[in-house]
């Protein structure tokens, strides 16, 4: 059994391929620094993560996938799921493998496998872009917490620059421990304390002096909208997750 051993990114994945083309042996598995090898390994590969080899991979990939087939792949990235970068690689290896677009191939497994990834992915992206519910603090500065099934994060940085676009704000994956902010038109990685964040809300000494009346009129807005007789538990929990409730003003009653 032969196995690569790898950052875990994903510029770490395209060095691995390169690798393995360079040295004509191809890895059975896939691992992260630090984790344990198999006893069954008799093969293993530490790759190095370089800017050489990753730009020589993603251009063969540009040549052989459309634009809709990289973000395919890009997203099923994201998705972080176990295995998913064994997935990606022998993705990869079938793309090179031939000159033909073989990214509607669904009757290959691994094709289909990557285009259901990136349909969960996109899918969560699309909600938590209606579901981010931003709560200015008294720096002035607008934040909210999320804390997403797949690392969506990096896909909601356009949508909420050009809603937002002049306003400075934080967007953090609880999750994941780590956000993002636009601060004057520039985004930065961010990391907080993240016990002044109670169930996707700042401690109320970190809001502004309106916030919490905003908030308020929102719940009663919410509230009197809704009509009692029509209310649906199941059909809100379908449309509106419940794992996303904890992060909604509104829920908050």
């Amino acid at each position: 059994m032969r196995v690569f051993v790898y950052d875990k990114t994903f510029d770490g994945l395209l060095s691995a391929i390169f690798d393995a083309y360079m040295r004509q042996i191809f890895p059975d598995d896939l691992l992260g620094e630090g984790d344990i090898a198999p006893l069954t390994a008799m093969d293993s590969h530490t790759v190095c993560t370089e800017f050489d080899k990753v730009a020589r991979v993603f251009a063969g990939l540009k040549k052989r996938l459309s634009p809709d087939g990289l973000r395919t792949l890009l997203y099923a990235w994201l998705s972080e799921q176990p295995g998913s970068d064994l997935l990606l690689f022998r993705y990869m290896r079938k793309v090179f493998a031939t000159r033909r677009l073989i990214e509607r191939d669904f009757s290959d497994p691994d094709v289909l496998a990557v285009s259901q990834l990136a349909k969960k992915v996109s899918c969560e992206s699309h909600q938590l872009m209606g579901f981010v519910r931003f709560q200015e603090t008294i720096e002035n500065m607008y934040f909210a917490a999320i804390a997403p099934r797949y690392n969506v994060l990096s896909l909601l940085l356009g949508h909420f620059s050009v809603r937002l676009r002049d306003q400075d704000w934080i967007l953090y994956d609880t999750a994941r421990h780590y956000g993002i902010a636009f601060d004057r038109g520039i985004f930065r990685e961010v990391s907080l304390d993240e016990g002044r964040i109670l169930q996707g809300k700042l401690e109320p000494a970190l809001l502004a002096e309106n916030e919490r009346l905003f908030q308020m009129l929102w719940k009663d807005y919410f509230s009197a909208t809704a009509i009692r007789e029509r209310v649906n538990p199941r059909l809100q929990a379908r449309c509106m997750p419940r794992r996303f409730w904890a992060y909604l003003v509104e829920k908050h009653v």
